[in-house]
């Protein structure tokens, strides 16, 4: 019997091992390629630099992680044009190269956004319309708060809410997965990480 085993063994493993090494060289060759760019996409990433910053659209929101993957960066916030964390809508996410990008404390801001006029909108634009006012859902990740202002510049004089970890839906009924977020759909002229 244990011959018959080692036997059966022996000539499937030539076999497995061809095949292992085929299905694992397929994936990682398609995965080390960035998919391409689509300026009308619907699915943005935003790449913060040390003193600049980058958007890069795609079609679908697959091509977006993708990228993210394939350029080794560190999703901080993803903001949807839809309730539900819903990416069959348009979404942006905000990523960074920077492996500590948020500290652990609210009480310093990490990164702003001071204005989302004349910013591109996350979806098919040929008009060119603000990402302003279009925010519906948000998730953060990697140690990232987001706080949304109402008023350019995060300025305290306008609404500001509390700082958000996750919220599903921004119209703010005080239940569900976002209860101190009152009223912040569509609302949002700029933001800031911490």
């Amino acid at each position: 019997m244990a011959s018959v085993r080692r036997n059966s063994l022996t000539a499937l493993a030539p076999v497995s091992c061809a095949a292992i090494a085929l299905t694992l060289a397929v994936p990682g060759t398609a995965s080390a390629t960035p998919p391409t760019p689509d300026p009308d996409g619907e699915h943005c990433v935003l790449v913060l630099g040390e003193s600049d910053e980058e958007t890069v659209c795609f079609a679908t929101a697959e091509e977006s992680t993708r990228y993210r993957s394939v350029k080794q960066l560190r999703n901080l916030v993803t903001v949807y044009d839809w309730v539900n964390f819903n990416d069959s809508g348009p979404t942006t996410a905000v990523a960074s190269t920077d492996y500590e990008v948020c500290s652990g404390s609210t009480a310093d801001i990490d990164w702003a956004r001071e204005t989302l006029y004349g910013k591109q909108f996350v979806m098919r634009n040929p008009d060119g319309v603000s990402e302003n006012n279009a925010y519906s859902s948000v998730q953060t990740f990697n140690g990232c708060d987001i706080r949304l202002s109402d008023w350019v510049n995060n300025n305290v004089d306008g609404g500001r809410s509390g700082w958000i970890n996750s919220c599903s839906n921004l119209n703010g009924s005080g239940e569900g997965d976002c209860p101190t977020v009152n009223n912040w759909n569509n609302r949002a002229s700029s933001w800031q990480l911490s």
